[in-house]
């Protein structure tokens, strides 16, 4: 898990590392936007409100190395690094470059750090080989026999499943503020399709991810699809920092991982301090992946939001973006 409590010299350290990335040791300027990153990350994740990281010294890979003692710490504090990169819309690769020398001046490495230099390099096929590999098992367990069962399935869904979209169609009738008519509820409103119904996203694949927009109180415009990727990563013991960049992939990030186009997204949409809140708010809560949620139809939002400890949410399933908000996702 996440470590939630940080002495002032280890966030000191982290954050100056970060400043080091930002200005590629010194060579650039501190844009308004790093600035306010590590002045989010610093209040919401650090909580060292008496820092000023827009004052602190940079540090640089061999000092970061030999100032930071081999703790839960340092190890997050170098994932925290690999970040840094996605603040700019366009990701630069000596950045990223910057980024893997931490990691190998401490003997280090990291599946987000993989991640990251396939994205910085463009290298699009091994971006998402690598977060399908790492994720998708996770997300949607079971062997081979099992996998091509649930690909089958899935394909079959987009096409209409009339069964299952009549389970899903149902839970309309549910209680209010139950999940099921929560989630019914949503996709109405949005004019989503419910799983079973023709052009749907596939359950397996979206119904955890819109579980968790009901459930942390992010809507689905484009800052809302950031923070609830930032949430979710936030909650997650491993991979935390791959899920977390996602949602500024789709919109905030040129390229990301479509660099056809064919499915590009506005950009430059990150609000550091919602990010950092978001991400934060993940790691205090209990992670939702794993979670059978058919099971829990019936029970109040309320409910859940106190068993999986999420607090401060706001209700938005009857609240869709407005149409100026979905039209800058397109």
């Amino acid at each position: 898990m996440h470590p939630l409590d940080w002495s002032r010299r280890d966030a000191e350290l982290a954050l100056a590392a970060m400043k080091a990335v930002f200005t590629l040791y010194g060579k650039r300027d501190l844009a308004p936007i790093h600035a306010e990153f590590l002045l989010a990350m610093r209040d919401a994740v650090f909580r060292q409100p008496e820092l000023d990281p827009l004052a602190v010294r940079p540090v640089g890979p061999g000092e970061f190395a030999a100032l930071v003692p081999v703790t839960e710490h340092r190890e997050r504090a170098l994932e925290y690094l690999t970040i840094v990169p996605y603040v700019d819309v366009d990701i630069e690769p000596a950045k990223a470059e910057l980024v893997r020398e931490y990691f190998a001046f401490v003997g280090r490495g990291s599946d987000a750090l993989k991640f990251l230099d396939n994205i910085a390099h463009q290298h699009v096929r091994a971006s998402q080989f690598c977060i399908a590999r790492k994720l998708l098992p996770k997300l949607l367990p079971g062997g081979p026999v099992t996998q091509v069962a649930r690909a089958i399935r899935m394909l079959r869904e987009n096409r209409g499943d009339a069964a299952k979209a009549a389970r899903f169609q149902a839970l309309g009738r549910l209680p209010e503020r139950t999940l099921g008519n929560v989630f019914y509820r949503f996709h109405r409103a949005r004019g989503f399709a419910l799983p079973g119904e023709p052009g749907c996203m596939p359950e397996d694949l979206l119904a955890l991810h819109d579980i968790t927009h009901m459930l942390s109180g992010y809507n689905t415009d484009a800052n809302g699809e950031i923070c609830a990727n930032a949430f979710a990563g936030g909650s997650m013991p491993k991979h935390a920092l791959m899920i977390a960049v996602t949602g500024l992939l789709s919109f905030h990030n040129k390229g990301g991982l479509d660099q056809s186009g064919k499915y590009a997204a506005s950009t430059g949409n990150l609000n550091p301090r919602e990010f950092a809140n978001a991400f934060q708010r993940g790691m205090e809560s209990t992670c939702l992946v794993g979670w059978d949620y058919h099971r829990d139809w019936e029970t109040s939002v309320d409910e859940l939001r106190a068993r999986f400890r999420i607090r401060d949410a706001a209700d938005i399933w009857d609240d869709p973006p407005s149409e100026e908000a979905m039209a800058l996702m397109a």
